[in-house]
Parts: C-alpha cells; sequence; structure tokens
C-alpha cells in the first residue's frame, strides 16, 4: 500500500490540473488511467469501486464517480484520490483484506459520521476486521482556526469544541472528532496518524482563507 497528501493543486477547476495530475502520477508511481475520482457533495455516501469505476475523473470532471464523498476498493494499482482545501481527508487501509478507502470529511461528512459509514462498508463488502484498519489523516484545517457557528456545533457536538475565537465563534476540530469517532468504533489510537498541518495556517488550499478553486489531492492504493 502506498499513499500521499500533495501540497500541490490537482484541481481540474485550473488549467494546469491535467498536468499536474500527470505528473503525479509518475511521481508517486501509479498509472494515471487507474486514478479514481468521485463528485464530491458533502454527503456520506460510499461508492464500491469496482472494475467498471476505474478510471472516472482522472482527467476530466464528467466522468466522476457521481455524489460520493468516500470510496473502496480492493484492485490493485487502483488510486483513490479525494479532493480538499480545509476538509479533512482521510486514507484507510485494511492490511490484511488488502482494501483500502479514500474519504472526504467536511463537517457535514463528519457530523453524519462518513468514516464510520465507509468501515462499515468496508466490512459489508470485503469482510474487513475493525481491528486489521489504519488510518490517515491529511492536511485540514486545525482546531484553533475553524470558527464555526452554533448549527455547526448542535450538528457535530460540543465534545469537539476548542475553545473561542476572537470573533465569540466557537472553534472545532474535525481532525479530533474523525480520530475519536473511529476509536470509538475499535480502531486502535496507535493506528491512526494524523497530520498537524494546517491548511488554512500553513498556506495550503483553503476555501475558508481565499475561497479558493485550488484543491490539494489525498491518494492511496493497493500496490
Amino acid at each position: 500500500m502506498k499513499y500521499f497528501f500533495t501540497r500541490d493543486n490537482v484541481s481540474l477547476a485550473v488549467e494546469s490540473g491535467c498536468a499536474a495530475r500527470r505528473d503525479l502520477a509518475r511521481r508517486e508511481g501509479f498509472e494515471i488511467s487507474k486514478l479514481t475520482c468521485a463528485e464530491q457533495v458533502h454527503g456520506v455516501d460510499v461508492a464500491v469501486v469496482d472494475e467498471a469505476l476505474v478510471g472516472c475523473g482522472a482527467l476530466d470532471l464528467e466522468s466522476r464517480i457521481p455524489k460520493s464523498d468516500a470510496m473502496i476498493t480492493n484492485i490493485k494499482g487502483v488510486c483513490l484520490m479525494i479532493l480538499t482545501a480545509d476538509c479533512v481527508p482521510v486514507l484507510l487501509h485494511d492490511k490484511r483484506k488488502g482494501v483500502i478507502a479514500a474519504i472526504h470529511a467536511g463537517w457535514k461528512g463528519t457530523a453524519g459520521r462518513i468514516v464510520k459509514k465507509s468501515i462499515e462498508k468496508m466490512a459489508e463488502v470485503y469482510g474487513c476486521d475493525i481491528r486489521d484498519i489504519e488510518a490517515y489523516i491529511g492536511p485540514s484545517i486545525c482546531g484553533r482556526c475553524f470558527e464555526v457557528g452554533n448549527e455547526v456545533v448542535a450538528a457535530i457536538g460540543e465534545r469537539y469544541v476548542t475553545g473561542e475565537s476572537e470573533n465569540g465563534k466557537a472553534l472545532l476540530d474535525l481532525k479530533y472528532a474523525n480520530t475519536i469517532q473511529m476509536t470509538e468504533m475499535g480502531v486502535d489510537l496507535s493506528n491512526i496518524k494524523v497530520s498537524r498541518e494546517c491548511t488554512y495556517h500553513d498556506r495550503l488550499a483553503s476555501w475558508r482563507r481565499e475561497k479558493c478553486v485550488e484543491r490539494i489531492g489525498s491518494g492511496i492504493w493497493l500496490e
């Protein structure tokens, strides 16, 4: 298994997107024809990537897997990639069964427990055991920078509030929320690796900072 979190833009919303993805494939060592992406809509649907879906959304927006914020597969060589600009990218790997997942967990997905739904789908389709799952949480907005309103706190829960901003708004830690949701399911905390990079503070693609069209990519594949 290999995975990556890019610092550069790989969104097809900009002219350089296709070239950036081809460069990424060469650099990381996967085939661009097997890069697979979904139409992310801040929902909780999980797509099972079979042979018919391999390569969807690799170099064009039209062929993306429709309305799915998570993808799972057991097909070797298929790189599942999600795009983010503050939301939390979560990559999963069942080391025993050889199953992977790529998940887009914004606040709505976190409130809807999309990581939990993805793990449940991995168990349903491939017979995965929660004890064999490793998780990698990539760069996203951190708990010191993510200001939210009361409706977001109500949806996700006050336990993930880290404090109050200078503007009097609650500060929410989505990385922590997704980590706790996984450990409560039974994922060993030692099997969860969390990036310390903050997209807002560390000048990565950040919708909250500058309403950008750029996106960083988070991908995983089985060698």
